[in-house]
Order: C-alpha cells, then structure tokens, then sequence
C-alpha cells in the first residue's frame, strides 16, 4: 500500500476501518518512514492527554457570583448606556482578555504534569560508561527532530553552546527521546519522557539550583541531572564539568516554585500557544 500519510493520526486514534487498519499495521511492518511518523504521532498524542483543564481562580469565580446576584437598584443614565452596541462589546472584549489572563494564570501555575515516572538512572550511566551513545532503539532523523522541537520535545541542535548533537533515537519501547550531544571531548546523553518525576526514586540524588531550573543532582563520573517541566522529565547524564551542565540546563525548560504573577501569566500564554500550535 502507499504511504499512510494524511491517516498518521487516524491510525493512531483506531479511527480507520477494520480492513483499513489491518492494512496499514501490515504497512508499517516494512516501512520505517510511516513507523516513524506513527511514533511521533503517538508521542504528542500522549504528551497533550496530560495536559489537564485549569479551573478558574475561586476569587474570581467569587467576583462575578457577585456581581450577577447585585443587580442595581434603579435604572440610571448609566444603565441606558451600558445596553449601546459599542459599550456591550467593550465589556465582551474586557471578559475575554480577564477569562485569558486568568486561564494563563492558573496554567502556569501547573509544573507537574502527567504520570510520575522514574528514569532507570542506573543503566543510562552504565550505558554512558560503557561507550554507548545512547540505547539501541530507532533513530530519528534531522526531520523528525526538527518536528518534535517545534511540538514541545527539544531537540536543539547544540547545547551549553558548542555541546553539538551527534544522534537521536526513540528508546523504552518507543517512549523516550535519546538525543547525544558533544564536542569531541565532553559527551552529553539527554533523555526526555512524557510524565511527571517520581521524587520517592530520588535516592542518592540532592536538589539544588542549576541553570536557573530546580533539579536533582547525583554526583560522580558521570554525573546525572534530573527534572520535569511543562510535563515532561529531563534526565542528562555526561562526564562535562558542572558549569557546562548549567549552561545546558538553562538551554532546557526549566522548573521554578517561585514564580511571581507575571511570569505565571507569561509562562501560561506561552503554553496556550505552544498547545494550539500543535493541535
């Protein structure tokens, strides 16, 4: 059969028919093109089921309750003028952009997203010991990367600004992204996966500040950085010194408990953004 194109996310979703979806899984047996986009396809797919509704502040929720149960005594001037066509669009315009700021609000203040996971640590500085870049799996090409960076898994080119990347591949049954960056000395494996961090595995691991992001830090050759932001896990192991590994974290996005009203608001829009971007 040709390619699946255009029925990717079809396929992906179990909306095809029977006959139609016998045909593609036979399909994607032999064609790493369409195996791929079907991976990448279910990546996002799992990635935006995480994202949960906000709810809208209780203040504010309050507020209008308020407002609908007080009407006004009489009828005034100001009453006539609030039934112009021009002021009752005004005020729909004003309701949307406080409906917008609020939801960015409550959005930005969502760090931790998704399932909790725990990186298998171990075996990812095994690996990085024993020479492998990162764990036999499917690689993804120059393309696929650049689509998976635009849709909200970074794959930067460089990192910490002269850390370049060598490799990508899918691992853990195709539900990690394993990217390789160097510089011929300094070796960096950064592995990105949907979810939450699972804080309770954390053993051996000290939190501190790296980057400007919050992360948990297991010293020793290699030495392995963990965290999660905007639901998804971080996990970097690399023998690169620390101030190299900070630079990188700061490339990344990154996972504050302090951020004021203005940045949630900013860091709310941005994930608006991204989301209908991607949708």
């Amino acid at each position: 059969m040709a390619h699946l194109g255009a029925d990717v996310a079809a396929f992906v979703d179990g909306q095809l028919s029977d006959s139609a979806m016998q045909e593609a899984s036979t399909h994607l047996v032999t064609c790493d093109e369409c195996e791929k986009a079907v991976r990448q396809q279910r990546l996002l797919k799992s990635r935006m089921s995480t994202v949960r509704a906000p709810e809208p502040p209780a203040a504010l929720l309050a507020s209008l309750a308020e407002m609908a149960s007080t009407p006004p005594p009489r009828e005034r001037w100001w009453v006539r003028l609030t039934r112009a066509v021009p002021f009752r669009a005004g005020v729909v315009i004003a309701g949307a952009s406080v409906a917008v700021v609020a939801t960015a609000y409550a959005i930005g203040g969502v760090d931790r997203v998704g399932d909790e996971v725990a990186p298998p640590y171990n075996r990812y500085a095994a690996d990085f010991t024993g020479g492998s870049t990162v764990q036999t799996g499917n690689v993804i090409t120059e393309a696929t990367m650049a689509e998976l960076d635009s849709s909200g898994w970074p794959c930067h080119e460089t990192l910490a600004g002269d850390l370049h990347r060598v490799s990508g591949s899918y691992t853990e049954s195709g539900e990690v992204v394993a990217l390789t960056y160097t510089d011929g000395r300094a070796r960096l494996n950064l592995f990105e996966q949907n979810g939450a961090l699972d804080r309770a595995g954390l053993e051996g691991f000290t939190r501190t500040t790296l980057g400007g992001s919050d992360v948990w830090v297991r010293d020793g050759q290699p030495l392995v950085v963990t965290w999660d932001g905007d639901g998804t896990v971080y996990t970097i192991v690399t023998d690169a010194e620390r101030e190299r590994v900070a630079l990188a974290v700061e490339d990344l996005p990154r996972m504050t408990s302090d951020a004021g009203p203005v940045d949630r608001v900013g860091d709310g829009l941005t994930r608006m953004s991204t989301w209908l971007g991607a949708a």
